[in-house]
């Protein structure tokens, strides 16, 4: 009986065993199953859910038709690179988010992440990466606790579970690439990045690159909203791709075609209505259609978007490029009402134009204005004076820049309302270690210039750059002759793009009036002032008048730097830099000599009451075609009736000539 009602059991015992042992080793089996082979899109509408932090809506992503091409160009093996030049509102920030999650899920890799600058790099790690591993379930799964005694560790660089990491570091590190090996890159907002490069170290999208040389499959990633036409690295870099563009369907004839924004002169693109004043209004916008001039309406723009399609314009090889603007975004604040009010809003403002071509339109900018201001057109305008100092000359100031062996100066007069006349511009060169070039320097700085009816005039204002190798010797100069007001100055950080005033209102503090200190100007407020101000046409108030002895070096100077759009936490700014190669002298001289005119008036100074008691009245000046460039028509200087005053033909000049040598 015993052995009779053993058997059974033991049979049962090990039919369970082998079932317990089948069932174990299945779930092991399942367990350590790679996941199922996704695109980035579909892993993104799979897993990815979106954070309060980051997003108006919460939950699981639903993805703009457009992202969806980027996201699977970036998970196509037969792709290495892939370049996305955009405007703001298009969703790519997602798009870069959901590319780290995925490689850190679906296809373990050392990611590497280079923004702008090291705070951007710490910013967008805490504010973007932080909520999509907590948020994102598979992620939070192979996120590690974020401790507080090694967070700040944790924001430069995290190791997940199964083997991937992400790094963090700041294009403007020199030293932020060493020892970092990647097989995949993030390049973002890459014409943010500091135009001299790495320091030393070199181009950063080079240095990060080279990050990814050991890896076969390694994928290379840049994006960003464009600069300057020439001078943005995310054009070139598209240039070099296959150039893809998004093709929508006409709603009425169903032609395939690229929106775009077009211009009053071309028959398709954004349009709007007038009111009987000829003011725009928003509300009417509505896009006609390239093909056939069909009329779309906002309500159509779905759909559209739905249907269209991704297409390249050159050959593939290896480098997919994508363009997208704000025109295609189905985000609320991005309707085309809201385009066309905000380039309402800044179409007559030189500056605010290029920040609606970068960040809505998603385009480099060459804006009018600049084809205006090529020197040769500049040159086109100089005008011939009776004297030394033209009538409407009220103060004299002089701006000097310091170089390591001469100073450049230029001596300009101000007017009614700041219009302005270059009246000389002096290079003294010579050893600065020597008491000659400085005495040369005072001379030139004491000289009187003479009006036409023999009225002298002083130097009332000298602002002297103290930067460079020469500093001290700078000081002692001014210092020196501060009664004579000459003053060193040096140009403000702009450290987050702030716009100081052209002269600080600020006085010293008791413990620094002992010791000597140089002027901190606001150098950028006063290049935006100097920019918009050679866009003028009409003389009068903020004019620039420049005569003929003045040659198209002299405004290639003037026009050389660019205005760069920079990223601090999240906020857009902008700050004027110097090309590679290009010199900037004659800029710098104008921008120190008015801030000399800002400090005077800072002081006291009434520039308008000053010219009445001078009797600066203006006659019309004598514009002039430059014999070795005939083609180029002549810019007349048009002055408005009221500024239009003529005076009698004033007594022969009795001016006395300069014991320096003029600049031809």
């Amino acid at each position: 009986m015993t052995e009779m009602g053993l058997a059974p059991d033991g049979r049962r015992y090990a039919e369970g065993y082998d079932a317990l042992k089948t069932g174990l080793f299945g779930a092991r089996r399942r367990n350590i199953q790679p996941p199922p082979k996704l695109s980035l899109s579909q892993w993104a509408g799979r897993y990815a859910r979106l954070s309060p932090e980051t997003s108006a809506q919460t939950g699981r992503f639903h993805a703009f038709p457009y992202q969806n091409g980027i996201m699977d160009a970036i998970t196509d093996p037969t792709v290495e690179m892939v370049t996305v030049q955009k405007s703001a509102r298009v969703g790519y920030t997602k798009i870069m988010d959901h590319a780290a999650g995925f490689y850190i899920h679906q296809d373990p890799a050392p990611i590497l992440v280079v923004q702008p600058r090291v705070e951007d790099a710490e910013d967008y790690s805490v504010t973007e990466i932080e909520p999509m591993l907590r948020d994102t379930p598979v992620l939070a799964e192979i996120t590690g606790d974020l401790k507080k005694k090694d967070s700040k560790q944790k924001i430069a660089k995290r190791v997940f579970r199964n083997g991937s990491s992400m790094s963090f570091v700041g294009a403007n590190s020199p030293g932020g690439f060493r020892r970092i090996t990647a097989r995949v890159v993030i390049f973002d907002e890459v014409d943010g990045y500091p135009v001299m490069g790495a320091g030393k170290e070199g181009d950063q999208i080079k240095l990060g690159i080279k990050r990814t040389e050991t890896f076969w499959n390694r994928k290379i990633i840049l994006g960003s909203t464009p600069t300057v036409k020439g001078e943005s690295r995310i054009e070139k870099s598209y240039a070099n791709s296959d150039q893809r563009k998004y093709y929508v369907p006409c709603p009425h004839c169903g032609e395939y075609q690229v929106l775009e924004w077009g211009g009053p002169d071309t028959p398709y693109g954004m349009k709007w209505d007038k009111n009987e004043n000829g003011v725009g209004l928003p509300d009417s916008a509505f896009y006609v259609c390239k093909a056939t001039g069909c009329v779309i309406r906002e309500a159509d723009k779905e759909d559209m978007i739905e249907l269209g399609e991704w297409r390249a314009t050159k050959p593939f090889k290896g480098h997919a490029g994508f363009h997208i603007w704000a025109a295609y975004s189905l985000f609320v604040n991005a309707s085309w009402r809201n385009l066309v009010a905000e380039w309402l809003e800044v179409k007559d403002d030189p500056l605010m134009r290029q920040t609606f071509v970068n960040l809505v339109l998603g385009e480099t900018y060459e804006d009018r204005g600049d084809r205006a201001l090529q020197e040769d057109r500049l040159v086109a305008r100089c005008e011939v004076w009776s004297a030394e100092v033209p009538d409407g000359v009220a103060v004299i100031t002089v701006g000097v820049d310091t170089q390591g062996d001469r100073f450049e100066c230029e001596v300009v007069g101000w007017g009614m309302n700041e219009e302005s006349w270059s009246i000389d511009f002096e290079v003294i060169s010579g050893d600065m270690e020597t008491p000659d070039i400085w005495n040369r320097l005072d001379a030139y700085l004491k000289r009187i210039w003479y009006r036409a009816d023999g009225r002298g005039f002083e130097v009332m204002a000298v602002c002297h750059d103290s930067g460079g190798n020469h500093t001290q010797k700078v000081y002692n100069f001014a210092k020196a002759r501060i009664g004579r007001r000459v003053w060193a100055i040096r140009g403000e950080s702009a450290v987050g793009g702030k716009r100081s005033p052209v002269w600080p209102t600020k006085t010293p503090s008791k413990r620094n009036k002992s010791s000597f200190r140089p002027v901190i100007i606001g150098v950028n407020a006063a290049k935006d002032s100097v920019r918009s101000r050679l866009h003028l046409v009409e003389a009068g108030p903020g004019y620039m008048h420049f005569p003929v002895s003045r040659d198209i070096n002299y405004f290639a100077q003037l026009t050389a730097e660019r205005s760069v759009r920079k990223s601090s936490g999240g906020q857009h700014y902008r700050v004027w830099e110097l090309p590679n190669g290009k010199a900037n002298e004659a800029l710098d001289c104008r921008v120190y000599a008015y801030a000399a005119l800002c400090g005077l008036m800072h002081l006291g100074l009434r520039l308008n009451k000053r010219a009445e008691d001078v009797n600066a009245l203006i006659g019309p000046p004598v514009s002039r075609v430059p014999a070795e460039d005939p083609d180029v028509a002549p810019v007349p200087v048009v002055r408005s009736q009221a500024n239009n005053a003529v005076q009698k033909p004033p007594p022969k000049s009795t001016k006395r000539q300069s014991s320096i040598s003029k600049m031809a």
